[in-house]
Order: C-alpha cells, then structure tokens, then sequence
C-alpha cells in the first residue's frame, strides 16, 4: 500500500514538474545564465514555497479556494505584476560574467545573492496564485479521490516534492551545460520570450477576472 502510494506521489512530481509555468522558465533562464549554483537556490525558494502553500491548501482548503475565486483583486495585482516583471526582464541589460565575477568576489555578496534568488524563488510562487489553486486540487484529489490521511498523505506528498526537486535539479543541471554553448544573442533572445511570456501570462490573468 505504501509503496502504490509513494509511487502516485513520484507520478504527480513528474507531472508537476513539466507545467510551463512562469517559475519554470525562469528556473531554466538563470541556470543558462548564472549557473547550477544559482538556480539551486531559487528552486529551493521555489519549492520552500510550494510547500508553505501545500499546508495552506491543506488546511484551509475550502475558505481559501472560496477568497481566490470571489475575489478579482488577488488576480488582478498577480497580472500587474507578471506584466511588471516580464516588462523588466525584457529591458534589464546583461552584464558579462567577468564582470560578474569581480562583483561577486566578495564571500557576503555571494550570499547575499544567493539568499536573494530563494527569496525570488519564493516570490514567483508569491504572486502566483494558481500555484495555490493547483495545490487545492492536489489536496482534494489525494484527499477525496485516493482517500489518504494521517501518514499515508504525508509519504503521498513527500514523494511529491522530492520528485519535484529531483527532476529541477535535472533540468537546471543540463541548462547550464548550455551556458558555454550558446551566443549572447542567443541568449538574449531566450531572455526576451521568457519576458514576453511573462506579460501574456499577466494579460490572461486580466481576461480571467473578467
């Protein structure tokens, strides 16, 4: 029994882990950019998140599916600020690694940096509020439909996020094999979708509330 449900649970992390969101994009651009080490750091702000909001959703499942659904605002300021934050990555100009390197010398400033992507990592989920949604769902469906609790909901989960953490590290890990591979100008225009994709996420937020 143990063993079905932990391997419904890696299943699920597989799924989620292939969902296009915003967070993804971004996960892959900053390891193309910056490295393995630095989109560590903001999946690991990016599932710290995930999780805060899984016991949210667990918890209070029914009132907050309730607020998101009656309540326009919430999704509106999500799409302001995913138009903000695409805009921003569209202008923002890069900086050459040498330059980087010299900036980052300083032990305090590379961990600061480094805290500074978790703490963007959570703020993607942050202003997200379909990850909260998906994750209400997740709670029903193991709830309701797989009828799990008590332990069997927390190996259910726990298989979950440690898929999901496995297969980021995968995918950060082989997109920063292309750093040394690709142009500048190559990465510049991936740098412009991802913008791009940012403000058509927050344009569909808009028409959602409508």
């Amino acid at each position: 029994m143990t063993v079905s449900i932990v391997l419904n649970g890696i299943l699920f992390g597989v799924l989620l882990s292939f969902l296009f969101g915003p967070a993804f994009f971004i996960l892959i651009n900053t390891s193309i950019k910056k490295g393995f080490k630095q989109a560590f750091f903001l999946d690991v702000g990016i599932l710290f998140s995930d999780v805060l909001y899984l016991f949210a959703a667990y918890l209070f499942a029914e009132k907050i599916n309730v607020y998101l659904h009656n309540n326009i605002y919430i999704k509106l300021a999500a799409g302001i600020a995913f138009i903000i934050l695409g805009v921003v990555y569209i202008l923002k100009k890069d900086t050459d690694v040498s330059e980087k390197s010299s900036e980052n010398s300083n032990q305090e400033n590379q961990q600061s940096s480094l805290l500074g992507l978790a703490a963007k990592g959570i703020g993607l989920n942050a202003i997200n509020p379909g990850v909260l949604i998906y994750w209400i769902a997740a709670c029903t469906y193991a709830t309701e439909t797989l009828e799990l609790q008590d332990w069997s909901l927390f190996y259910y989960f726990a298989s979950t996020i440690i898929t999901l953490f496995g297969v980021d590290l995968l995918k950060i890990y082989f997109a920063s094999k292309l750093q040394s591979k690709l142009t500048k100008k190559a990465q510049m225009v991936f740098k412009n979708i991802i913008g791009a994709g940012l403000i058509i996420f927050g344009v569909l937020m808009f028409f959602k509330t409508m």
